[in-house]
């Protein structure tokens, strides 16, 4: 759906949208437009003061490189891309936290693997991933089988009341993603589209929107209590990867269960499931 919306926006300015750019110490992350991958490229190097000929592009979440316009026009708004020097690599963010995440699956390690990236927050000299593996330590403390507000007291912190369980507040996740969703594409064409075609595209949309409406905003998507055809995830609140848009699955077996903890659940925030993991229209987590 991301993917869609941003191919629909990009309609009315160019194909130019919007990225973000950072060096391999994140010392800098700075916001640039481009339409191309040689627009972002020459941008890019110009805004972090290096020789385009001599920088190597990649993806921050996993360090996929990017070399041409044919991968590049798949990515979406606000792609964080990392800018290499010769000689610098940059296995992406996922890596460093990678195995300690997929080892919640084994609960009786959570202290082990707990005491592990302490062990190398203490030994590690890299700044990028002290910060990373700090804000992953929180999200060991898991209880994912739980639902009801009193049974799990620390997932509903700094929630309204009126939430009793889990899937009461994943659903109005969904409701309020969709709303988002909708809120973005009207403001965009109000403010860019072509006075010859903007009503008609209103039209389009209002339209939609009332669709929207009596489907309740696809308040099941992130329900675990739905029934199956309804929901996006399993009954225990896994939500798996659907990979890039132009693929049948995710080979890379990306997870998340926002019912697992509040530190998953905010996370799960920034969570889009079309293999771009994290939507960064908001770059904090917490």
């Amino acid at each position: 759906m991301t993917f869609i919306l941003d191919r629909f926006l990009s309609l009315f300015n160019g194909g130019m949208k919007a990225y973000k750019v950072q060096d391999v110490k994140r010392e800098q992350r700075i916001g640039v437009t481009a339409k191309n991958f040689k627009e972002l490229l020459e941008k890019g190097a110009e805004k972090l003061k290096l020789n385009p000929e001599e920088v190597t592009v990649v993806i921050e979440d996993d360090g996929t490189a990017v070399t041409d316009d044919k991968f590049f026009k798949k990515l979406p708004a606000q792609t964080v891309f990392v800018f290499l020097k010769k000689g610098e690599t940059w296995r992406g963010a996922g890596v460093l936290i990678h195995d300690a995440l997929s080892k919640l699956y084994c609960a009786t390690r959570k202290n082990e693997i707990a005491s592990q990236i302490r062990d190398l927050l203490i030994t590690e000299n890299a700044p990028e991933k002290i910060h990373i593996i700090s804000q992953y330590l929180e999200l060991l403390e898991t209880n994912t089988s739980s639902e009801k507000r009193q049974d799990h007291e620390d997932w509903f912190e700094g929630l309204n009341k009126k939430y009793k369980t889990k899937s009461d507040v994943m659903r109005h996740s969904a409701q309020t993603r969709i709303r988002s969703y909708y809120m973005t594409a009207k403001e965009q064409i109000e403010r860019e589209a072509d006075k010859e075609y903007k009503q008609d595209l209103l039209d389009l949309l209002e339209e939609g929107f009332q669709k929207l409406k009596k489907s309740d905003f696809h308040s099941s998507y992130f329900d675990r209590t739905a029934s199956e055809k309804q929901r996006m995830c399993d009954k225990q609140g896994w939500f798996r990867c659907e990979g890039p848009f132009d693929m049948d699955n995710c080979d890379r077996f990306h997870t998340i269960n926002p019912y697992a903890s509040k530190g998953y659940r905010q996370l799960f925030g920034l969570w889009n499931l079309d293999h771009i993991k994290i939507s960064r229209s908001n770059s904090k987590v917490y």
